[in-house]
C-alpha cells in the first residue's frame, strides 16, 4: 500500500492518508508510516504484565516481536461509542472489515504494532486541507497534529510519535546533545540564526531543547511549513529592500516532511527555487526518512537529510552547513 505514495511527485504539497476508524470517530496517518495492514489475531499476541495501559503486549510480526499498542484505549476511543455501524461490527459508512486489524508502522527508527477497530481507505489531499489544530489545542499535551473534513467526516491526524514517546521512551534520550562547554563554539552557533518548521508541539520543544542545550540558541520556531514560509518571504522583502542576502540574518532551516498548510518538501522546494533563498541551507528532520524520502529529498534540493531523533548528528550537520565545519567529504 506504502508504495503508492511514490507516484506523488517531491515537493507538490500532496499526502496519502490513511483513514481508520476508532469507536464512531475517523482518525489518519500517513500512508508512508504504514508497513503492513493485517487481521488481529490474539494468538500471535505475547501479554505483558505491568506494562502501560495501552501496551498489549508484544506480537511476532515477521522476523520481528513488536510492542503492540491499543490506540483505542490511548485515545480513549470507546470500539462502542453509539454508532450503529461499528455495533453492528463494521467501521463507518460500511467501509473496511468487521475485523480488528493491526497497523503496523515504521518512524523514528522503530517498527510499532497499533490496534484499530477498522480501516476506511486512503485519501490522496493537499496539506493546504489539512487545518492545523487550534492554540487550545495544539499543546504539548496534545495527540494530534491537525483534521481534514472528508465526505463530511472529520479526520483527525494522529501524532503517532508523541504516542510512542511516551508509550516506550526507553532509549529516546540516548540520542541528547550534550551541554556545550567551548566558548568559543558556544558563542559561534548562538550567532547563527536557525529557523525550525515542526508541527508537532511536544517535539517542537524537544528539538528546540536539544539544539540550545548544544549552543544553537538563536532559534525561531514555527507550527508548519506555511509559517515558516510566510516568515522567509518577509526576510526575503525586508532583504531586497536593505540591499543585503537574507544569508545574513538567516543561517539555516530545519524543517521536518509532515505537516499541515504546507509540508516540508514544498517549503525545501520553495527556497532553493527562489533566487533570495536558494543559497539558505535546508535539512530534512524527520522521522520518515528511508531510501524513498531521501530520494524525495534530494529532489526538492535538501542538502541534508536525518531521522529523528538524531540530535547529536543534527547539531553536527549544523555545524558543517553553516560554515563552523568542514562538509563531510570536502
Amino acid at each position: 500500500m506504502a508504495k503508492a505514495s511514490i507516484l506523488l511527485e517531491s515537493g507538490t504539497n500532496e499526502v496519502e492518508v490513511l483513514e481508520f476508524v476508532l469507536g464512531g470517530q475517523s482518525f489518519g496517518v500517513n500512508v508512508l508510516k504504514i508497513q503492513a495492514i493485517e487481521q488481529y489475531d490474539p494468538k500471535r499476541v505475547t501479554r505483558i504484565h505491568l506494562a502501560h495501559p495501552s501496551v498489549i503486549g508484544t506480537l511476532r510480526f515477521r522476523e520481528n516481536c513488536l510492542t503492540m499498542i491499543d490506540l483505542g484505549k490511548e485515545l480513549d476511543a470507546s470500539e462502542h461509542d453509539g454508532n450503529p455501524d461499528v455495533e453492528a461490527g463494521k467501521p463507518r459508512n460500511g467501509e473496511g472489515t468487521a475485523a480488528k486489524l493491526v497497523l503496523v508502522m515504521e518512524f523514528n527508527q522503530l517498527k510499532t504494532a497499533f490496534l484499530v477497530h477498522g480501516v476506511n481507505r486512503i485519501h490522496r489531499v493537499s496539506w493546504e486541507s489539512i487545518n492545523p489544530m487550534s492554540p487550545f489545542l495544539s499543546s504539548s499535551e496534545s495527540k494530534f497534529t491537525g483534521s481534514l473534513q472528508i465526505e463530511g467526516r472529520e479526520i483527525l491526524l494522529v501524532d503517532m510519535e508523541k504516542i510512542v514517546t511516551e508509550i516506550l521512551p526507553r532509549g529516546q534520550f540516548q540520542y541528547s546533545v550534550e551541554q556545550v562547554t567551548d566558548e568559543e563554539l558556544s558563542r559561534q552557533r548562538a550567532s547563527r540564526t536557525i529557523l525550525l518548521a515542526e508541527d508537532s508541539a511536544v517535539l517542537r520543544k524537544h528539538v528546540a531543547d536539544e539544539l540550545r542545550r548544544g549552543g544553537y540558541t538563536s532559534l525561531r520556531t514555527f507550527a508548519n511549513g506555511r509559517e515558516c514560509y510566510d516568515e522567509l518571504t518577509r526576510l526575503t522583502a525586508e532583504a531586497d529592500a536593505a540591499g543585503r542576502a537574507v544569508s545574513d540574518s538567516v543561517a539555516a532551516l530545519i524543517s521536518d516532511i509532515e505537516m499541515p498548510a504546507m509540508d516540508g518538501l514544498a517549503l525545501c522546494r520553495w527556497v532553493k527555487q527562489t533566487r533570495q533563498t536558494q543559497d539558505l541551507p535546508v535539512i530534512m528532520f524527520s522521522s520518515l526518512i528511508n531510501d524513498q524520502i531521501v530520494g524525495k529529498c534530494q529532489a526538492v534540493g535538501a542538502d541534508a537529510y536525518i531521522s529523528k531523533p538524531q540530535f547529536v548528528e543534527l547539531v553536527s550537520l549544523l555545524d558543517q552547513h553553516t560554515g563552523l565545519l568542514e562538509p563531510v567529504g570536502a
